[in-house]
């Protein structure tokens, strides 16, 4: 039976109340609603979690018993299931090693070019490196000697080694022991052949016609004139014929260029281009406390307090003020504390006490804290061993593969574009054109998408959402197979109107593959141009879940808001702005009220008005800088005395399994004093951890806190139901069952807030919490719903109440991508939120493209 859609019956995952929806095959179908409505649990955590485990368990045991396969999602049927690709919400990457050239799929591609065309060349002369039998020592040595023309030069050949090249059954007519003899077999040298001094530069081409151009042994050289001899090794490494310099490697497989093998990781940083060192910044962690005041943090860990009382009095006898601020200190002080003097041994000696007991968990941990990431020495952080970077390409010979590996998408694709001008040159031309065409392809799409600025070892963790989903995007919109179902979270997000179109053509084309595609997107410009559109809601969480319209893009009639009334405002001015690779960049922005910066995702524009403006601000007005941005500036003009510089972002990363929107907000901590103060509670003698399922007192002990009870199946995925001692409700029954009179402990963690705070006595900050929850719409959540269930705009508009639980006034405030998964009534009621905060004296900066921003603005500023 051919399939025409897939076909969703019965899905209930989350908030979806039995949904039923097909989608078309070989389409583009955009899933748009309000934030919450069920999209992603829909798109996500329906469609690509079962056909993803689907897929996992198509996997032979052995395999499938390394892998983390998913749950079953809560949907009566999936028809059919497609191998399916999904664009995240966030950057779930932690590890140090990969970078950006590996998560695109370039650096296994590339690895294959080099194998085909890297030669190794020597460091200083920039030449190959050729097999020269290693004759360049014996040409020195034989120059050294002054011998007459006339002069006769034996060249003798390890007994064993010749026997190896010629033969058991073949003789020479002399050999050599202590002298040069009638051939005797028992002699260690037998004779290759003889030259006169004067015929000297013949003996490379004598050598070779010996059969040693492919062999190795131990040449001995003797001069009857002076009767001096020398024994030299003769090898099949390529060396510089200039200098001698040997080839080290052998370049035998593309893995030799993978950071992610031992033939290539850089053996001092394993591979990941930078090492872990102690960092003294992290050791004092606030230098305007003295000595005494506990200045060295590291001495006030409970384990190694009791040396603290020893370093102040060593320091005493040293000559150190242990009651001034320890950034008024000599820099001898650093020396002190490491080295140690007298009965204190020092920090060093404590360095190496922890090394020592790496093997516990916590131990590491309290390292790792310790430490700061530091650019590897010896691989500049390209993450591979020094000899492999001396590797170049003959026809592109101006770079090494170390300074390749630097390069940004932009300069390499520039450089593939180069060698294939140059196919003429390149014998296999033939096999190096199919690596050459998939390389351009992808970096095509990089460049297309605004990624030519990114460098190749940009490490993922590092990278912004907007960044990772494009990368992400640019492996799915260079695939070439078909057959495939490609689920897509906003897809859009920070892209201009134009990439925006870029965008769309690749979609085209991976539809035109007979590929289906589903976008989970608010851009206009998508909702339009796409095939169908299915709406969810009609409201978010409990109020959604439901498929309201599916067919193609109706224009909603939008309220008009009306011009803003301009302020006037006095601009704020930052110019000759240099740091990283940016020069004598200019800042603009009005002092006291919003602007909105827009430009192509490759201008710069993040990097200028979030990070360099944060630090200017923040090293101006004497307050922590953001990070450890080498930055120069001149002077800012007009820049106000800020209290604050806060910078929010959608960066949503750091949560666990247990982590809940209660523990995000700080809101569970009054429900647990609120039923801890009842009568009931304490007659019992009730605390508030008995209201916690993180806490012994109160979590179910069966189901340790979690509510469902899991089963390992061994090879089989394993199997989760709800605890049958709590019914599901996390705490021992007794507990959750407690009620105030209005609900009980369980009905206030699982119904939503709207229902339950309004019964509840809050103090000023509980109830700031509560207006800024109505006010980003997210009353409709429960206390206890899990962080990982909700949508990317939840998730932000979350991460922004946290940020904001205190008074903020008087403060630079600067948002990125705030629109990220918010519908157009969303975003409305976020800018009248944002009008909010500069009305209390607040300057922000919206770096975002969304247009739907500029009725809310006082200037919008384009970043070329």
């Amino acid at each position: 039976m051919k399939h025409t859609h897939i076909k969703i019956k019965g899905a209930k995952t989350h908030n979806l109340k039995n949904v039923d929806v097909s989608f078309p095959l070989n389409s583009i179908t955009c899933v748009a609603g309000p934030s919450g409505s069920g999209k992603s649990s829909l798109a996500f955590h329906t469609i690509l979690t079962e056909s993803k485990r689907r897929f996992m368990n198509s996997f032979p045991n052995d395999v499938k018993f390394f892998w983390d396969i998913p749950q079953s999602a809560d949907v009566d049927e999936i028809v059919p299931v497609l191998p399916v690709w999904g664009l995240a919400q966030h950057n779930p990457v932690v590890g140090s090693r990969p970078s950006a050239v590996d998560l695109m799929g370039v650096g296994d591609i590339f690895s294959k070019l080099l194998f085909q065309l890297g030669r190794s060349y020597c460091s200083t002369h920039l030449i190959p490196l050729e097999t020269v039998l290693s004759t360049f020592e014996m040409l020195s040595y034989l120059k050294e000697q002054d011998l007459s023309e006339k002069a006769v030069i034996h060249f003798f050949l390890d007994a064993d080694d010749y026997k190896r090249i010629h033969g058991e059954d073949f003789y020479p007519a002399r050999s050599f022991s202590d002298s040069v003899n009638e051939f005797s077999e028992d002699d260690k040298y037998w004779e290759l052949f003889r030259l006169r001094a004067s015929k000297v530069d013949s003996m490379e081409k004598k050598l070779a016609e010996q059969g040693l151009l492919d062999a190795t042994g131990s040449v001995l050289i003797y001069i009857a004139e002076n009767d001096s001899k020398r024994i030299f090794k003769i090898t099949k490494n390529k060396q510089c014929k200039k200098c001698g310099e040997v080839e080290n490697i052998k370049i035998t497989s593309p893995s030799l260029f993978s950071p992610f093998t031992p033939l290539g990781a850089c053996s001092d940083c394993s591979g990941h281009g930078k090492n872990l060192e102690y960092d003294r910044e992290k050791i004092v962690k606030d230098d305007r406390l003295s000595l005494k005041e506990g200045a060295v943090n590291f001495l006030t860990y409970s384990r190694f307090t009791h040396l603290e009382p020893v370093m102040l009095r060593e320091a005493k006898k040293a000559g150190f003020d242990i009651t001034k601020p320890f950034r008024d200190l000599s820099t001898k002080v650093w020396k002190f504390l490491e080295q140690g003097q007298g009965q204190y041994g020092g920090l060093f000696e404590l360095y190496e006490y922890l090394e020592s007991k790496r093997y516990k968990k916590n131990v590491r941990i309290l390292i790792r804290s310790l430490k700061t990431e530091v650019l590897c020495e010896s691989c500049q952080g390209t993450r591979l061993k020094e000899d492999i970077l001396q590797v170049r390409i003959p026809i592109e010979k101006k770079f090494s593969l170390g300074e390749i590996l630097l390069f940004s998408f932009k300069e390499l694709l520039d450089l593939i574009v180069r060698i294939k001008k140059q196919k003429e040159k390149i014998d296999n031309w033939k096999e190096v054109n199919k690596i050459i065409s998939s390389l351009e392809r992808i970096l095509q799409v990089a460049i297309d998408l605004g990624l030519g600025s990114v460098r190749l070892q940009d490490k993922v963790k590092t990278l912004s959402i907007n960044n990772y989903q494009k990368i992400l995007l640019v492996k799915y919109l260079s695939f070439e197979g078909s057959g495939s179902l490609f689920i897509l979270d906003e897809a859009s997000l920070g892209l201009d109107s134009d990439e925006v179109k870029v965008l769309w053509k690749y979609l085209v084309k991976l539809k035109n593959g007979e590929n289906t595609i589903i976008l989970v997107d608010h851009n206009d410009y998508l909702l339009r141009k796409c095939d169908e559109v299915v709406m969810m809601g009609p409201g978010a969480g409990h109020l959604g879940g439901e498929v309201t319209y599916q067919g193609k893009f109706k224009e909603e009639k939008k309220k008009v808001r009306q011009s803003k009334e301009r302020k006037v405002l006095k601009t704020t001015t930052i110019s000759k702005i240099c740091f990283s690779s940016y020069l004598n960049e200019e800042i603009k922005f009005k002092s006291g009220g919003i602007t909105q910066v827009r430009g192509k995702s490759y201008s710069g524009k993040k990097d200028i008005y979030i990070e360099a403006l944060g630090n200017i601000a923040s090293e101006v007005l004497g307050l922590d800088k953001v990070s450890n941005l080498e930055i120069s500036f001149s002077r800012p003009k007009n820049l106000f005395k800020y209290d604050k510089v806060l910078i929010l972002n959608s960066k949503f990363n750091k949560f666990s399994s247990r982590s809940t929107v209660g523990t995000m907000i700080g809101l569970t901590p009054y429900i647990r004093k609120h039923f801890a103060s009842l009568a009931v509670s304490k007659n019992l003698n009730l605390k508030e951890g008995h209201f916690s399922p993180n806490s012994d007192l109160g979590k179910c002990s069966t189901c340790e806190g979690r509510g469902v009870q899991s089963v390992d199946m061994q090879f089989l995925e394993d199997v989760q139901f709800i605890c049958d001692d709590c019914n599901g409700m996390k705490l021992k029954p007794f507990l959750a069952t407690i009620s105030d009179g209005y609900h009980t402990v369980h009905e206030t963690l699982s119904s939503p807030l709207s229902e339950v705070l309004p019964n509840l006595k809050l103090t000023p900050k509980g109830k700031r919490i509560w207006e800024y929850l109505k006010i980003l719409n997210l009353d409709y959540l429960s206390l206890d719903r899990p962080l990982s269930s909700l949508s990317g705009g939840e998730k932000q508009r979350l991460k922004l109440l946290s940020e904001l639980q205190k008074e903020i006034v008087d403060s630079l405030i600067i948002f990125e991508d705030l629109s990220f998964g918010l519908s157009h009534r969303e975003i409305s009621r976020l800018g009248e939120f944002v009008e909010g905060l500069a009305s209390k004296g607040n300057t922000v900066i919206l770096v975002d493209e969304n247009e739907h921003f500029s009725g809310f603005v006082d200037e919008i500023i384009h970043v070329e």
